[in-house]
């Protein structure tokens, strides 16, 4: 039973990889506003129970990497959500892993998230508003 469970999963991850490559995708870059509003409404929240039950709470990185079963309860794109924004709720896509294999996924998530750190900055930069002093010359009036 494992190894046809491990088996499914690699097998997911190269259909997957094989149909991105053969789909090239003509690039939309999503605002983190975007990616977050995704996330807490209806389409992720239906495809993600989906994939949870699909995957019976097993953590796929583990499975395949180690032969091992853990429990998983994150849903994980296989190519990252920011790279295929047309992917995000394809369940072909996903698979269910354990927190700390997606840490060890997305390592920016250690200690902070590099994109959200940039988002942060940004959005500090945009509250800023730069004003130039003008003085007005009476000779001229």
């Amino acid at each position: 039973m494992l190894e046809q469970l491990k088996q499914t999963a690699i097998n997911r991850q190269q259909l997957i990889t094989t149909w991105a490559e053969d789909n090239p995708y003509m690039g939309y870059n999503p605002t983190e506003k975007e990616i977050q509003y995704f996330y807490r409404h209806d389409p992720w929240l239906t495809v993600r129970k989906r994939v949870l039950e699909r995957d019976n709470y097993i953590d796929q990185y583990e499975l395949v990497e180690n032969d091992r079963i853990i429990p998983g309860n994150t849903v994980h794109h296989i190519i990252p959500l920011r790279e295929r924004w047309d992917l995000r709720a394809d369940i072909r896509n996903l698979e269910v892993i354990s927190r700390a294999n997606h840490n060890r996924e997305h390592p920016e998530r250690n200690g902070g998230s590099v994109v959200r750190e940039r988002y942060e900055a940004k959005k500090r930069n945009a509250k800023r508003v730069l004003t130039v002093k003008t003085k007005v010359n009476d000779e001229l009036l």
